[in-house]
């Protein structure tokens, strides 16, 4: 159990150092400043790039395919991306920010656990609808090369920002390496199953490794905290747990329509560039925009009627 712990640690540790977040990134991006946003969609495709060495070594990569009618994908992807922005953050964003001591970041948990189980219980879908696919193709692995190549070329020109070039890199080769230690290591996988377990009354497929693993990621994203003096408890707040709580519960559910939330869409989905592998990422991406626009709209009339109060 070493070595998957070993890199639980060091992806949790990586994810706080990038600030690993798909609402920042996005932030970022609008702002004229691609490169979070290039690191992070990206940094499953750099994983892909392992598959010839996972083959000689005989080891399976699990890639996923999600099995469900085209238009859940599209709503589900725009309700996380939406919610995500209402969350200040995306389920990744969560971790990091709860591990640099924000508390109320503990509702969006709790709602996330909630939302799942709502939509399995009022859904009229089949509860399982993800396939696992073969290896990818030739041509999966090209397009993948040839993306990540042009992503390099895009990280490595913006030079004050060039450290992420390394991170999303070695970020990749990390979570690809861990995945084939533990297929169901993502955080919101283990959310979907410890919902599935209350949904279906006392069923519980987690393992102790599996919870290992999420511990020992959190604790990575700790101690980054506490190596670079960032860490900043905040307690419990009422209004911003209620909030997230909220957020939390419309993230559960949507990512249920499109199996998974962000981390498993980028890490597991969408590095086997299909039309059902990418509608959803693409649909969350469309979502955080949509949203950071009409909030950017209500702070700008909100301070221009304080300006008009005064």
């Amino acid at each position: 159990m070493l070595i998957p712990l070993t890199l639980a640690f060091l992806i949790g540790w990586i994810s706080q150092r990038m600030g690993l977040c798909l609402v920042a990134a996005i932030t970022m991006l609008l702002y004229r400043r691609p490169t979070l946003f290039v690191a992070l969609i990206t940094c499953g495709l750099f994983g892909l790039l392992l598959t010839p060495l996972f083959h000689l070594l005989n080891v399976s990569q699990p890639y996923y395919q999600p099995v469900t009618p085209l238009y859940l994908l599209i709503i589900g992807g725009l309700l996380f991306g939406i919610s995500s922005v209402l969350n200040d953050g995306c389920s990744v964003g969560t971790l990091t920010k709860l591990a640099r001591g924000d508390i109320s970041k503990i509702m969006t948990i709790i709602g996330w656990v909630i939302g799942i189980v709502l939509w399995r219980t009022l859904s009229q879908f089949p509860a399982e609808k993800m396939a696992q696919m073969p290896s990818p193709t030739a041509t999966n692995y090209l397009l993948a090369f040839a993306l990540v190549v042009a992503s390099l070329s895009i990280l490595i020109r913006y030079q004050r920002e060039k450290h992420f070039v390394g991170l999303s890199i070695l970020l990749g080769l990390l979570t690809s390496s861990l995945f084939t230690f533990e297929p169901q290591w993502a955080p919101s996988l283990l959310f979907y199953d410890i919902a599935h377990g209350i949904w279906s009354q006392g069923t519980w497929p987690i393992s102790m490794l599996r919870i290992g693993v999420f511990g020992i990621m959190l604790l990575g994203m700790f101690s980054f905290t506490l190596y670079r003096k960032t860490f900043d408890y905040q307690a419990l707040n009422p209004g911003r747990g209620g909030q997230y709580l909220l957020a939390g519960i419309i993230m559960g559910a949507s990512a249920s329509m499109m199996i998974g939330g962000n981390d498993s869409q980028i890490l597991l989905v969408f590095p086997t560039l299909t039309l059902t592998t990418t509608l959803p990422l693409a649909s969350v991406c469309v979502g955080i925009v949509l949203a950071l626009q009409v909030k950017k709209g209500f702070n700008r009339r909100r301070n221009l009627r304080d300006k008009t109060a005064v």
